[in-house]
Protein backbone atom coordinates (compact mmCIF):
# COMPACT_ATOMS: atom_id res chain seq x y z
CA UNK A 1 0.00 0.00 0.00
CA UNK A 2 1.05 3.53 -1.39
CA UNK A 3 1.24 5.73 2.25
CA UNK A 4 -0.28 9.02 0.85
CA UNK A 5 -2.77 10.21 3.03
CA UNK A 6 -3.94 13.50 4.64
CA UNK A 7 -0.57 13.90 6.54
CA UNK A 8 1.80 12.55 3.55
CA UNK A 9 4.07 15.25 2.50
CA UNK A 10 2.87 14.15 -1.58
CA UNK A 11 -0.54 14.55 -0.43
CA UNK A 12 0.52 18.24 0.74
CA UNK A 13 2.38 18.62 -2.10
CA UNK A 14 -0.34 17.77 -4.61
CA UNK A 15 -3.04 19.67 -2.51
CA UNK A 16 -1.23 23.06 -2.37
CA UNK A 17 -0.45 22.67 -6.56
CA UNK A 18 -4.03 21.69 -7.14
CA UNK A 19 -5.48 24.54 -5.31
CA UNK A 20 -2.65 26.84 -7.27
CA UNK A 21 -4.20 25.29 -10.48
CA UNK A 22 -7.68 25.90 -9.42
CA UNK A 23 -6.65 29.47 -8.94
CA UNK A 24 -5.26 29.63 -12.27
CA UNK A 25 -8.46 28.25 -13.95
CA UNK A 26 -10.20 30.84 -12.30
CA UNK A 27 -8.22 33.41 -13.87
CA UNK A 28 -7.98 32.01 -17.20
CA UNK A 29 -12.07 32.19 -16.62
CA UNK A 30 -12.20 36.03 -15.78
CA UNK A 31 -9.04 36.74 -18.83
CA UNK A 32 -11.46 34.70 -21.64
CA UNK A 33 -14.49 36.72 -20.82
CA UNK A 34 -11.86 39.56 -21.34
CA UNK A 35 -10.82 38.65 -24.49
CA UNK A 36 -13.98 37.45 -25.91
CA UNK A 37 -14.73 41.81 -24.81
CA UNK A 38 -11.68 42.77 -26.93
CA UNK A 39 -12.78 40.81 -29.76
CA UNK A 40 -16.50 42.47 -29.86
CA UNK A 41 -14.93 46.12 -29.23
CA UNK A 42 -12.36 45.30 -32.23
CA UNK A 43 -14.65 43.23 -34.32
CA UNK A 44 -15.35 45.77 -36.97
CA UNK A 45 -11.85 46.80 -37.77
CA UNK A 46 -10.84 43.16 -37.55
CA UNK A 47 -13.94 42.43 -40.23
CA UNK A 48 -11.46 44.14 -42.60
CA UNK A 49 -10.09 41.60 -45.81
CA UNK A 50 -6.52 41.70 -44.36
CA UNK A 51 -7.49 41.13 -40.97
CA UNK A 52 -9.96 38.17 -41.86
CA UNK A 53 -7.69 35.22 -41.98
CA UNK A 54 -6.09 36.24 -38.55
CA UNK A 55 -9.50 36.92 -36.77
CA UNK A 56 -10.85 33.66 -37.73
CA UNK A 57 -7.87 31.89 -36.58
CA UNK A 58 -8.06 33.71 -33.13
CA UNK A 59 -11.68 32.62 -32.89
CA UNK A 60 -11.24 29.42 -33.48
CA UNK A 61 -8.25 28.99 -30.98
CA UNK A 62 -10.49 30.82 -28.57
CA UNK A 63 -13.32 28.52 -29.04
CA UNK A 64 -10.96 25.25 -28.33
CA UNK A 65 -9.37 27.05 -25.40
CA UNK A 66 -13.15 27.65 -23.82
CA UNK A 67 -13.42 23.82 -24.52
CA UNK A 68 -9.46 22.82 -22.79
CA UNK A 69 -10.30 25.52 -19.90
CA UNK A 70 -13.72 23.44 -19.14
CA UNK A 71 -12.07 19.86 -19.79
CA UNK A 72 -9.27 21.11 -17.33
CA UNK A 73 -11.81 21.88 -14.93
CA UNK A 74 -13.71 18.93 -14.73
CA UNK A 75 -10.84 17.17 -14.14
CA UNK A 76 -9.32 19.36 -11.16
CA UNK A 77 -12.62 18.63 -9.60
CA UNK A 78 -12.47 15.57 -10.04
CA UNK A 79 -8.43 15.19 -8.42
CA UNK A 80 -9.54 17.76 -5.15
CA UNK A 81 -12.20 15.62 -4.84
CA UNK A 82 -9.59 12.31 -4.89
CA UNK A 83 -7.08 14.78 -2.88
CA UNK A 84 -9.71 15.56 -0.01
CA UNK A 85 -11.09 12.48 0.21
CA UNK A 86 -7.51 11.31 1.66
CA UNK A 87 -8.25 14.34 3.96
CA UNK A 88 -10.75 11.68 5.83
CA UNK A 89 -7.87 9.44 6.00
CA UNK A 90 -9.41 7.55 3.12
CA UNK A 91 -6.40 5.29 2.52
CA UNK A 92 -6.90 2.53 0.36
CA UNK A 93 -3.93 2.24 -1.82
CA UNK A 94 -4.70 4.97 -4.40
CA UNK A 95 -1.14 6.85 -3.90
CA UNK A 96 -0.35 5.33 -7.18
CA UNK A 97 -3.40 6.36 -8.21
CA UNK A 98 -3.48 9.97 -7.09
CA UNK A 99 0.10 10.12 -8.21
CA UNK A 100 -0.94 9.09 -12.11
CA UNK A 101 -3.77 11.64 -12.10
CA UNK A 102 -1.82 14.00 -10.88
CA UNK A 103 0.75 14.46 -13.49
CA UNK A 104 -2.09 14.19 -16.18
CA UNK A 105 -3.44 17.25 -14.67
CA UNK A 106 0.11 19.18 -14.20
CA UNK A 107 0.22 18.42 -18.31
CA UNK A 108 -3.17 19.85 -18.92
CA UNK A 109 -2.28 22.80 -17.18
CA UNK A 110 0.71 22.98 -18.74
CA UNK A 111 -0.91 23.01 -21.97
CA UNK A 112 -3.29 24.86 -20.96
CA UNK A 113 -1.42 27.94 -19.74
CA UNK A 114 1.02 27.57 -22.65
CA UNK A 115 -2.07 27.87 -25.57
CA UNK A 116 -3.52 30.68 -23.19
CA UNK A 117 -0.46 33.01 -23.51
CA UNK A 118 0.07 31.91 -27.30
CA UNK A 119 -3.40 33.58 -28.18
CA UNK A 120 -2.94 36.41 -25.87
CA UNK A 121 -0.44 37.17 -27.56
CA UNK A 122 -1.69 36.59 -30.66
CA UNK A 123 -4.43 38.40 -30.14
CA UNK A 124 -2.92 41.48 -28.86
CA UNK A 125 -0.83 41.77 -31.20
CA UNK A 126 -3.56 41.70 -33.95
CA UNK A 127 -5.08 44.79 -32.21
CA UNK A 128 -2.01 46.56 -32.00
CA UNK A 129 -1.84 46.14 -35.53
CA UNK A 130 -5.36 47.41 -36.46
CA UNK A 131 -4.84 50.79 -33.55
CA UNK A 132 -1.47 51.38 -35.70
CA UNK A 133 -3.38 51.19 -39.10
CA UNK A 134 -5.65 53.37 -37.53
CA UNK A 135 -3.53 55.70 -36.19
CA UNK A 136 -1.36 56.17 -39.72
CA UNK A 137 -4.65 56.63 -41.23
CA UNK A 138 -5.82 59.38 -39.09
Amino acid sequence: MNGINSTSAEYRQYHAIARHWASDVDFFKIETVFLHHLLDDYFIRLSGPEYLEPLKSVGTKLLQLEKDKYSADMHLIEHLKNLEGQTEDLVFDRGEFLADKHEQMEHAMTHLTTTYMTLKKELFLLIQQVIKTQQELS
